[in-house]
């Protein structure tokens, strides 16, 4: 059973639901020294560009390289995500995949505290690359993490990289947190002005409803 955290107002589940989605905005990472090919086919790679260590977790930085260019109608530019398939593994076991559980979709809800989650954060490209970023948090138990990626669509099969428990040790001893993180302010929702329609359109009775 998963415990969930549903939003609110209140300052503190803002801060928690942020620290969930998105690298902490009072520090300043530590690079951990592992890039590379993850995965290729005769025709496209994947590579771990690099990874960046906050107290609170990991960003992970990918990207996909084509040698052609792709056509019109590429799969790689029909999804948010390039059709990007990412996982970690844990040094305890514990397995977590980007976009499915939670972080995909519904920002509403968070896991526990303790429990992995692994989201995409952005991502863009044309052509023959594509970028895309994630967050994995909280940060990762001491031993190694293996990142596992596929891209089916792109007949790249799967195939992992094992990122060295002492390396992200190291990262780790070098984060910087530049001050303590102040309560996220809470803000009123403002609902957006009524556009301006010709009166007695289909446009102002659905409005005015």
């Amino acid at each position: 059973m998963h415990s969930v955290m549903t939003l609110s107002g209140d300052p503190d589940d803002l801060s928690l639901l942020r620290s969930r989605f998105s690298p902490p905005d009072n520090e300043v990472p530590a690079a951990v020294g592992v890039s590379g090919v993850i995965a290729r086919s005769d025709d496209v790679a994947i590579l771990l560009v690099g990874l960046a260590r906050y107290t609170a977790g990991l960003q992970i930085d990918l990207a996909i390289r084509r040698r052609l260019d792709p056509d019109e109608q590429d799969p790689m530019h029909m999804t948010y995500n390039a059709g990007l398939l990412v996982g970690v593994e844990l040094a305890d076991g514990r397995t977590v995949v980007s976009g499915y559980g939670y972080g995909y979709g519904d920002r509403s809800t968070a896991p526990a505290a303790g429990e992995p989650v692994l989201t995409h954060r952005n991502g863009g490209g044309g052509g023959r690359e594509w970028s895309s970023s994630l967050w994995l948090t909280p940060a990762p138990p001491p031993g190694d993490l293996v990142v596992v990626v596929a891209a089916p669509n792109l007949g790249v099969d799967e195939s992992a990289v094992t990122v060295p428990a002492e390396a992200l040790r190291a990262a780790a001893g070098k984060t910087e947190v530049l001050w303590p993180r102040e309560p996220d302010r809470v803000h009123d929702a403002v609902p957006p002005p009524t556009p301006d329609v010709p009166p007695g359109s289909w446009f102002a009775r659905a409005l005015s409803g």
